[in-house]
C-alpha cells in the first residue's frame, strides 16, 4: 500500500540518559496537571522531565531524587503540582517533597503470591488527592476480593475514600486527559486474565469509578474531548473510543502492506486531526514506518519521510510534534 509522503523537521535534541529504559516502563511518559512528562533512572537517581510548550525544545524542567529502591521493579513514580513526587511499591505509596524529605508514607498489604502485580499512583486533575492502587482486602476464604484504588489526601496521607476494582493481581498505569476532564484513566493489566481500563474520578460521594470503552487493549492515545486510542497488544488492530460516538476499529491487514502490524504501543494524537503510529514487520524489530491517520477514522493519511530510518518509539505531544527516541537522546520533529 502507498500512502503520501509528507517530510519532517527536527526542531530539537536532548541527551537524557536512561530514556531507552523509561519508555518501557508504565511511569516512562505521563500526562500530569496538563503537561507531558518522562520520568528517568539513572546511576540511582530519578529524574522528572517537564517538556516543554516551546516548540524549539525538549524539556522545559527537570527536577531529581534519590531513587529509594534502584532494584526494584514495581516502583512507580509521578509528579505532582506542587512539584513533589509520589512513589508506589508494592508495599506503600509515599509522597516526598521537591527537597526529598518524606511528607508522609502509606503502608498497604502486599500482593503476596502475584509478583507481576504493581501499583501506580497520580494526583487527581483538581490536585487535591493522591489516587493509588493497591493490594485488596482478603476474604474469608483467604482470597483476595479484587485489588483497590484509594483517595489519599495529598497533604496529609488521609485515606478519603477507596473502592474496590473489578482487576486483581494486576499491573497498573494512571493517566491524565490533555484537557483537564476531571477523570483519570487507569490501565489494569493483568497477563492472560486480560486488561480492564477503567475511568476514575474522585467525588463528594468518594470514588467513582466505570469503563472506558468496550476494548481489552490497554489504552495509549489520549486525546481533548475523552477520546481513547488503544492498540491490541499483538499489533493487530487500533480502537478508537469515546463518550457518544461508536467504537472504530481499523485491522493491520486492512490499511497495512502484508506481514506488517502496529508496533511501539505509543500510539496518540499529534493534534485534534490526526494519531501518529509506527508499523513494522514484527513487535520486536528495531525500525519502523511512521504513519499519520485520520483522528477520527484511523484510516492511513501519509508516511512520515525522516533523513534516516527511524526506530520504532514515537510520542505525539498534542501540539503537531512528537518525540522520537534516538539511543540515549530525544528528539522533537514536526511536518515540514
Amino acid at each position: 500500500m502507498n500512502y503520501p509522503h509528507v517530510p519532517v523537521r527536527l526542531l530539537a535534541h536532548e541527551s537524557l540518559p536512561g530514556i531507552t529504559e523509561a519508555l518501557g516502563n508504565l511511569d516512562g511518559w505521563l500526562l500530569r496537571d496538563g503537561a507531558h512528562w518522562l520520568v528517568t533512572r539513572h546511576e540511582g537517581t530519578i529524574t522528572t522531565h517537564r517538556l516543554s510548550t516551546d516548540r524549539s525544545q525538549v524539556v522545559a524542567a527537570r527536577a531529581t531524587w534519590s531513587d529509594p529502591a534502584p532494584d526494584d521493579p514495581s516502583l512507580y513514580c509521578s509528579p505532582l503540582p506542587d512539584g513533589a513526587l509520589a512513589t508506589s511499591t508494592r508495599e506503600a505509596v509515599t509522597v516526598q517533597e521537591p527537597d526529598g524529605t518524606v511528607r508522609w508514607e502509606h503502608r498497604h498489604r502486599d500482593w503476596q503470591q502475584s509478583p507481576g502485580a504493581t501499583g501506580a499512583c497520580t494526583p487527581d486533575p483538581a490536585g487535591r488527592v493522591l489516587l493509588a492502587t493497591m493490594a485488596g482486602p482478603l476474604g474469608a476464604d483467604g482470597l483476595s476480593k479484587g485489588d483497590i484504588c484509594r483517595a489519599l489526601d495529598l497533604a496529609t496521607g488521609e485515606v478519603l475514600a477507596e473502592h474496590v476494582l473489578p482487576s486483581f493481581s494486576a499491573a497498573y498505569a494512571f493517566q491524565q486527559f490533555p484537557d483537564a476532564r476531571p477523570e483519570v484513566l487507569l490501565t489494569a493489566s493483568m497477563g492472560q486474565d486480560g486488561t480492564h481500563c477503567l475511568l476514575i474520578a474522585c467525588t463528594a460521594a468518594g470514588l467513582d469509578v466505570r469503563a472506558a470503552g468496550t476494548a481489552e487493549e490497554p489504552y495509549v492515545g489520549l486525546g481533548a474531548d475523552g477520546a481513547l486510542v488503544s492498540q491490541d497488544v499483538g499489533g493487530g488492530y487500533l480502537c478508537r473510543t469515546q463518550d457518544g460516538a461508536d467504537d472504530v476499529i481499523v485491522e493491520a491487514c486492512d490499511v497495512l502492506p502484508a506481514e506488517r502490524v502496529f508496533v511501539g504501543y505509543t500510539p496518540g494524537f499529534v493534534d485534534d486531526e490526526r494519531i501518529l503510529v509506527v508499523t513494522a514487520e514484527e513487535q520486536w524489530a528495531e525500525e519502523g514506518t511512521h504513519l499519520l491517520l485520520d483522528a477520527r477514522t484511523l484510516r492511513p493519511l501519509a508516511e512520515l519521510d525522516y533523513p534516516q530510518t527511524p526506530g520504532v518509539t514515537a510520542v505525539p505531544l498534542g501540539d503537531g510534534t512528537w518525540l522520537v527516541r534516538d539511543d540515549e537522546s530525544v528528539q522533537r520533529w514536526t511536518t515540514a
